[in-house]
C-alpha cells in the first residue's frame, strides 16, 4: 500500500521538469496574432469553414478573457491557501517536506503568466479591452476566505479548476488536429499553454484523489459545497463576459458553433465531477460513448488526457496557408521536441 512518502515523491515527480516544460509570454511574436492568416484559421476553429473571422474572434476575446480572469482567481487563490497552510498543525503527513508547497506554488505563479498571456492575446487579435466592470473577483475570493481547512479549500479549488483545464485541453487537440504543423498562433498559444497545463492536471488528479482521502466525512460535504458555490460564480461570469463581448462588437457569442459544443461539454464534464458517492473523478473517468462521440468529434481524439482510446478523425481546414517556418516557430518546435525529449527520459507521461 502506497505510504505518504510515496505520495509525497509521486508529486515531486510530476514537478520535476517545470522549468523545462513551460514558456514566458515574451516568447511570442505578438504583431503576428491578428494577421491574415492567423484570423482566418480563429473562423476554422470556431466554425469548422472560414468566412466567420469577427465572429471568430468575438468568440475567442470571450471565452479567452474569462479563462485570463479565472486563472487569475485560482491563482490569488493558491496564494491564499499557501498562506493558511503554516497556520495549521493538523495537515497530516502529506503536509510534510516540500513538495505540495512546491507543487501549489508553482502552479500559482503559472496561472498568473496564463492570465497575463490570454489577456495580451485578446487584446492583440481585437483592439479591445475585455475587462468586466464587476468581474466577481472578491465574491470568488471570498468562497476560500471562511474558516475552512486548507486541504477543503484547495481541493474545492482543483475540482473547479479541473473542469475549465479540461475544456481548454480539448481545444489544445483541436487546434493541433486541424493544424498539425502548429502554424498559426493559437496553436502555438495552446500549445506552450498546455505544457503547464499537463502539469497542472496531474496535481489536480493528485489532489482529488490522496489529498481528498485525508479529508473527514463532514470536510467531503463542504468541499462539494463549496466547488457549487465558486462553480455558480463562474456561470455568472461567463454570462458577464459574453454580454460585454456582445455590447463591445454586437457577436452573440452563444449563435457560434465551437460555444454551443463547448458549452455542452463543460456542463458534462462539470456535473459529472463527482460520483454517486461524492468522491472526485477525472473526466477520462466519465467519457461515456455519447459523450466521447461529442468531445472526438470535436477534437479528433478520442481522450482528454488519458491515452487515446480509439483513433477518431475529423475534417482538414478548407484553406491552409503554406508558410515557411519563422524564427518563433523554430523556437516553438524545438522547445516542443526537448520537452517530449525530457519527459521521455523521465518516464513523465
Amino acid at each position: 500500500m502506497p505510504t505518504p512518502s510515496d505520495a509525497r515523491h509521486k508529486l515531486d515527480s510530476i514537478m520535476t521538469l517545470a522549468h523545462v516544460n513551460t514558456f514566458h509570454p515574451n516568447a511570442f511574436d505578438w504583431p503576428k496574432a491578428r494577421s491574415r492568416e492567423n484570423l482566418a484559421f480563429l473562423s476554422e476553429v470556431a466554425w469548422g469553414a472560414p468566412g466567420h473571422e469577427g465572429e471568430a474572434v468575438a468568440y475567442i476575446v470571450k471565452e479567452l478573457g474569462q479563462l485570463a480572469e479565472i486563472e487569475r482567481h485560482v491563482s490569488a487563490t493558491m496564494a491564499l491557501i499557501l498562506s493558511e497552510m503554516p497556520l495549521h498543525t493538523g495537515l497530516g503527513p502529506l503536509g510534510d517536506g516540500h513538495e505540495l508547497h512546491h507543487a501549489v506554488s508553482c502552479f500559482a505563479a503559472e496561472e498568473l503568466h496564463h492570465a497575463n498571456t490570454f489577456f495580451r492575446y485578446v487584446r492583440e487579435i481585437s483592439g479591445l479591452e475585455p475587462r468586466l466592470d464587476d468581474g466577481l473577483f472578491a465574491e470568488r475570493l471570498a468562497v476560500f476566505q471562511e474558516d475552512d481547512h486548507p486541504w477543503v479549500k484547495l481541493i474545492a479549488l482543483c475540482c473547479s479548476a479541473y473542469v475549465g483545464e479540461s475544456v481548454i485541453t480539448v481545444f489544445e487537440h483541436r487546434v493541433d488536429h486541424l493544424d498539425p504543423d502548429r502554424e498559426y498562433f493559437l496553436t502555438q498559444l495552446l500549445h506552450l499553454h498546455g505544457l503547464d497545463e499537463a502539469r497542472h492536471v496531474q496535481v489536480d488528479h493528485f489532489v482529488m484523489r490522496d489529498l481528498y482521502q485525508e479529508l473527514t466525512p463532514a470536510q467531503r460535504v463542504r468541499t462539494r459545497e463549496l466547488v457549487g458555490r465558486i462553480e455558480e460564480l463562474n456561470r455568472r461570469l461567463a454570462v458577464s463576459f459574453a454580454d460585454l463581448v456582445k455590447e463591445l462588437t454586437g457577436v452573440d457569442v452563444n449563435t457560434v458553433p465551437a460555444a454551443q459544443t463547448q458549452l455542452a461539454i463543460t456542463q458534462a464534464f462539470g456535473s459529472r465531477i463527482f460520483d454517486e458517492h461524492g468522491a472526485p473523478r477525472t473526466v477520462d473517468e466519465v467519457l461515456d460513448e455519447e459523450l466521447l462521440d461529442l468531445v472526438g468529434g470535436f477534437s479528433g481524439v478520442g481522450h482528454v488526457h488519458a491515452p487515446r482510446r480509439r483513433p477518431l478523425s475529423l475534417p482538414q481546414p478548407s484553406q491552409t496557408s503554406q508558410q515557411s517556418e519563422t524564427p518563433q516557430q523554430s523556437q516553438i518546435s524545438q522547445q516542443s521536441q526537448k520537452s517530449q525529449q525530457s519527459q521521455q527520459s523521465a518516464g513523465v507521461k
